[in-house]
């Protein structure tokens, strides 16, 4: 069985222009994991912006409508979204400018997104939850240089899966003509950190990763609740496909949810592990599920 067949696709409502109907849809699937992961990508930043002492530049893969950003920059939770976003009289873009505007935000994260609907990078554009959006199939094509500066983190909530090796190998040769272009120092090379759910088999970017010379831990986190299941078919096809692989189901996906590991990754030449979460952290997300 595909893992790609197993998910629901939600092509229809994260290529619109406004994020009204997306938000409906991931509420009602309670689809909560970036206010699990916020906290570990926020833990992760500061250890970059204590090392670097400047704004840390930020790339999402698969950012959709910029949720990360807009939580992480303004200190907001996917509630406060759909309390804006789904209020009876939909906002407009400018309401939306303005509720932004309103709320302070962490100017030490500059944020660039990458994903492959324009209008949901369009409208991350339009209010400012990124400096630049790049509509791109990261599988395919490679990356522009001159609409990326050099990166700190590279993050991506649940994508990883829809894009497999050859995103990341994309992604690397981007940053070997970014060393080559501003710095030559590993140090200066970016970490990563993303959320994967559990049906999928990392091997194939585990290789990727080390072939570029870095390292890619799974984290000791408990796997981490995406969202419920969409349908009946959804969760039997998952069930079974775990099964296939030899994953026990039990006190997880058995619950109706999908669920996910937390990795990260930065260069094998550190000397010590440059990236690290935090015990209380790791508590904090533990509660949240």
């Amino acid at each position: 069985m595909d893992e790609l067949i197993v998910k629901k696709d939600f092509t229809d409502i994260y290529t619109q222009k406004f994020p009204g109907d997306y938000l409906e849809e991931m509420k009602r699937l309670h689809y909560r994991i970036p206010d699990k992961t916020k906290p570990l990508y926020l833990s992760l930043a500061k250890q970059l912006y204590k090392k670097l002492s400047r704004p840390i530049n930020i790339l999402d893969i698969g950012s959709s409508y910029g949720i990360n950003s807009a939580l992480m920059k303004f200190d907001l939770e996917m509630s406060d979204l759909d309390d804006f976003f789904l209020q009876k009289n939909r906002n407009n873009l400018e309401q939306t400018k303005q509720f932004f505007e309103k709320i302070s935000s962490n100017d030490n994260l500059n944020f660039y997104q990458l994903d492959i609907s324009d209008n949901a990078l369009q409208f991350s554009e339009d209010v400012k939850l990124c400096k630049k959006g790049i509509c791109v199939n990261l599988e395919t094509d490679s990356l522009p240089i001159d609409d990326i500066p050099s990166l700190d983190m590279i993050i991506a909530t649940g994508c990883i899966g829809y894009i497999g090796f050859k995103a990341f190998s994309n992604l690397f040769e981007l940053i070997k003509k970014q060393q080559t272009k501003y710095s030559e120092s590993d140090l200066d090379k970016p970490v990563f950190a993303f959320s994967i759910l559990r049906i999928f088999d990392m091997e194939k970017i585990r290789q990727i990763f080390d072939y570029y010379g870095y390292s890619l831990v799974k984290t000791d986190l408990d796997p981490i609740r995406q969202r419920r299941f969409s349908d009946s078919d959804e969760r039997n096809q998952t069930i079974s496909l775990l099964n296939n692989k030899g994953i026990d189901e039990i006190g997880f996906e058995d619950d109706g949810h999908f669920y996910a590991h937390f990795y990260v990754a930065s260069p094998k030449t550190f000397e010590n592990p440059l990236i690290s979460i935090p015990k209380q952290m790791k508590k904090n997300v533990q509660v949240l599920n």
